[in-house]
């Protein structure tokens, strides 16, 4: 935990973009970061909690990302304006720029034309990403096509997203980095919708004593993804009979199950309190390990025990 209360902004104060609460650009420990606010939700229904723990939540979403072996950005907790924030250290640096895909998408291409309208894919808006289109945008878009392990870089995503319950990679949540004309994948970025972050401590007290509505949240959750017009969850995608999602549950599941004891101890690390303020309660982080474990033990490694033997 950081005191970040007297970091001057930086000059890249109010560039940032994105809808998830408020920001602000920073400099610490001489570097460029990007500090996310909790964005309020007195207006949302069924919300006790007057903030969300989205900055927690992109905190350990983020280092769980990183334990697993995946590039994502680095991340602190602290303090700034009397509240709870993360902040981000900003990568594009050097001269690079984050090209977002909902940006590389709509590059024109005769043959990604032909390919959408052929196989019938509209527009499913930034809030949710069809995964019909982004195979088409794989092996047709001329930029994409370029890029070596994108596929993989993709596939991953959804994987550990659905262990943590990030249920927000829409299409402005992962990219590639632009310079001098060339790109390279961007760090994972972007996991403030990670572990329930609009589901308060009294909410989650309430499920770990219920074992029903324990199963319904661990292992039904909704994701961002549709496929056909249908709205798909976490369990859906673990049995799509595509090759990509296979091999990234093949290549990932051992990689998981050998990291799980570390990701436990890093939640467990996080203080309960900093300065007076409320981190995270023992409920929480018990409801996190919960969470995933179930994931991990009732759905990615069942799934994985019925693939693990396919020829490479």
């Amino acid at each position: 935990m950081y005191n970040l209360e007297n970091c001057p902004l930086s000059d890249k104060n109010g560039s940032y973009g994105g809808q998830a609460g408020l920001k602000e650009g920073i400099i610490f420990d001489n570097k460029y970061w990007l500090v996310k606010y909790p964005k309020s939700t007195k207006s949302m229904a069924r919300v006790e909690d007057s903030y969300t723990t989205s900055p927690l939540s992109e905190y350990i979403g983020s280092h769980i990302y990183q334990i697993l072996g995946i590039n994502t950005h680095n991340t602190i907790l602290g303090i700034r304006n009397k509240k709870v924030v993360v902040a981000c250290e900003d990568f594009c640096i050097d001269g690079y720029e984050l090209r977002e895909f909902r940006t590389i998408r709509n590059i024109y291409n005769k043959t990604l034309e032909n390919k959408l309208i052929n196989e019938n894919v509209s527009d499913s808006g930034n809030n949710s990403v069809d995964l019909k289109e982004i195979l088409i945008q794989m092996d047709n878009n001329p930029i994409l096509i370029n890029i070596k392990n994108f596929r993989e870089y993709f596939f991953d995503m959804v994987i550990i997203d659905g262990l943590i319950n990030n249920n927000d990679r829409n299409k402005g949540n992962f990219g590639l980095l632009f310079k001098n004309g060339e790109y390279k994948l961007a760090p994972v970025f972007d996991n403030g919708a990670s572990f329930y972050s609009k589901t308060s401590d009294e909410r989650l007290k309430i499920r770990l004593n219920d074992n029903n509505a324990l199963e319904q949240s661990f292992l039904y959750t909704q994701t961002v993804y549709i496929l056909d017009d249908k709205e798909l969850k976490f369990k859906d995608i673990l049995n799509w009979d595509n090759e990509g999602i296979k091999r990234a549950i093949i290549r990932l599941t051992p990689i998981i199950i050998q990291k799980m004891k570390d990701i436990n101890k890093f939640i467990e690390s996080i203080p309960e309190e900093f300065e007076g303020y409320k981190i995270i309660s023992k409920e929480r982080k018990e409801y996190y390990y919960k969470s995933m474990e179930a994931r991990l033990n009732k759905l990615i490694i069942s799934r994985y025990n019925a693939l693990k033997n396919l020829p490479n």
